[in-house]
């Protein structure tokens, strides 16, 4: 058994294998380690939306609508205010998928063009020669086999578990995702008992309610739909949520055919993203669209950028050492990174408003607006010149008079856009040379600090 490798990486989710993948087509020796087994991996979600321009943007076939794996396609997701008496439009192509027929087709596309795994293969520890992580202990059933490569990739997901077991002065951060900084989902797939009487799932389109954080979205099945729910804290919250939910937007009686529970990540990636042979994608960097909760093409954005560097690494036998990587951080961290984090940064202040001041906001077509919506899903920022800045701020002010707007809010939102800008323009600066990334961590550590979290903050 071969067990040395240019690339390890730990995660057969689709970070890890479209990562894999690209560097396999390029000549790099890869191989993926993923602790469920073959037929299991991708099991634990069930449906899930891709916007439709990432599979030509990165070369990755469609779904076809004649396999399992594809529901439906639409062009339009409606964005409700909390009393669901204003719609915005977005106008945004997306395909519906099952996720284990998803990663099913990734693997078996990946494995045509050489890509190796080893499925029922749990992560135990990194091998560290002179402090420096060159291989991988991995456990399978009973027994433990070591493998070495040049390059160690953490794909695991939100237990990021080869990161958060590195030491402590490896250069990279190794702290474990909290509570407070997921979002944990509940989709359930519905069957409406009256399908004739109005329901939000008539057509092939996707809607929201930002409020309470809830979606219903196209199902294979006949006369159903996907009902999903999320919220930060725990499952317990979500529930809270949806009876809320469920108890100020009109539903007719529906029975609940299956439940799906999942996590996705909602705070800043890691402040570097290498280390000596090392580099982390996906959730485990915490690789998510603050806006949308989506971070496949996130992800995939980033296997590109590190399949261009780990080929230039990998040219010299020297030991890739995170200078070599560092190209990642600076690609990513000043471009796409800078916009995501001002994002994150910014988002949480207007989602945590009460219900009557984004009632406010939807009437008043701020923030959330159709064209907002379309600009953060192509862009991946929010778009806001001096003249929309002087509007926002005379719409809070009429808020404020009217008290539509609490003054509180008002400062929050006007303080969060100062935070969010400056953030933005520190990311811009990441540091090309690795010797003064501690103190652009010390600036970032004083932009962060004040920032707020998602919070549970619904009532009837």
């Amino acid at each position: 058994m071969n067990k040395k490798y240019d690339v390890l990486i730990i995660g057969a989710g689709p970070a890890g294998i479209y990562l894999g993948w690209e560097l396999e087509k390029k000549g790099i020796r890869t191989i993926i380690f993923e602790r469920d087994s073959r037929t299991e991996v991708g099991s634990k979600m069930d449906q899930f939306h891709m916007d439709a321009y990432t599979f030509d943007e990165f070369g990755v076939p469609p779904p076809s609508p004649e396999t399992d794996e594809y529901i439906t396609s639409f062009n339009i997701t409606n964005h409700y205010s909390p009393s669901g008496k204003i719609v915005k439009k977005m106008n945004w192509p997306v395909i519906a998928m099952r996720f284990p027929f998803f990663i099913q087709r990734l693997i078996k596309i990946s494995e045509a063009d050489g890509l190796q795994f080893e499925f029922s293969s749990r992560f135990k520890c990194g091998i560290f020669d002179k402090n420096k992580l060159i291989g991988i202990v991995i456990k399978k059933i009973n027994e433990e086999y070591e493998y070495f490569g040049r390059i160690i990739v953490d794909a695991s997901g939100t237990n990021a578990v080869v990161r958060s077991s590195l030491p402590e002065n490896y250069g990279i951060e190794t702290f474990n995702i909290n509570d407070d900084e997921k979002m944990y989902v509940i989709q359930r797939v519905i069957r409406w008992l009256k399908p004739d009487e109005p329901h939000p799932g008539t057509e092939a389109k996707s809607n929201t309610w930002m409020y309470y954080k809830n979606w219903i979205a196209p199902h294979f099945a006949s006369k159903a739909n996907i009902f999903g729910n999320g919220q930060p804290g725990g499952y317990e919250n979500v529930e809270k949520a949806n009876k809320i939910f469920l108890e100020n937007i009109h539903f007719p009686p529906y029975e609940i055919l299956e439940e799906h529970k999942a996590t996705t990540v909602y705070r800043r990636s890691p402040y570097s993203l290498v280390g000596d042979g090392f580099f982390c994608i996906g959730d485990s960097a915490c690789m998510t669209k603050p806006f949308n909760g989506e971070g496949i093409s996130l992800s995939w954005i980033v296997a590109k950028i590190a399949t261009d560097v780990f080929i230039k690494a990998l040219k010299s036998p020297n030991y890739v050492s995170k200078n070599e990587l560092w190209d990642i951080n600076i690609r990513y961290y000043r471009d796409i990174g800078a916009k995501l984090a001002a994002l994150l940064a910014q988002i949480p202040v207007a989602a945590n408003t009460t219900k009557k001041e984004m009632e406010y906001l939807f009437k008043k077509n701020i923030i959330f607006s159709g064209k907002d919506f379309e600009h953060m899903n192509q862009y991946h920022e929010l778009h806001i010149n001096f003249g929309r800045m002087i509007k926002i701020i005379a719409v809070f002010i009429w808020g404020l008079i009217t008290q539509q707007f609490s003054r509180s809010t008002l400062n929050s939102m006007l303080k969060y856009m100062k935070i969010s800008d400056k953030i933005r323009k520190h990311y811009e600066k990441f540091p090309e040379n690795p010797e003064y990334f501690n103190e652009w961590v010390q600036k970032a550590e004083e932009l962060w600090n004040p920032v707020e979290k998602m919070k549970f903050i619904l009532n009837n």
